[in-house]
């Protein structure tokens, strides 16, 4: 792209963003940015997380700059909806191409 705000590894990020929220059933693209930006970006990783763990990534991030700005005013995350993002990932598709 010859946007010099987009380099690789914003769309690497933006990669792993969108496979989380094909694959994982319930999650959220916001869920998924809050994620990849904790440094959660496969499924498999998300699957075998427990959720106390998770939330100790999660919770302090959610009140960053960085994490308000993905959150836009809306409900952080709490144990309870970590631990329901981890339940969906052990449910999760596979991903098909398309015909």
């Amino acid at each position: 792209l010859a946007n010099r705000r987009v380099s690789g590894d914003t769309i690497m990020q933006w990669q792993s963003q969108a496979r989380l929220v094909c694959m994982v059933p319930g999650l959220r693209g916001v869920d998924s940015q809050i994620l990849v930006a904790c440094g959660v970006s496969d499924v498999e990783q998300l699957s075998q997380k427990r959720p106390v763990d998770l939330f100790a990534l999660v919770g302090p991030f959610s009140r960053t700059s960085e994490g308000e700005r993905i959150i836009r005013g809306g409900k952080k995350p709490d144990l309870e909806e970590v631990t329901d993002w981890i339940s969906w990932a052990q449910q999760s598709r596979t991903l098909k191409a398309a015909a």
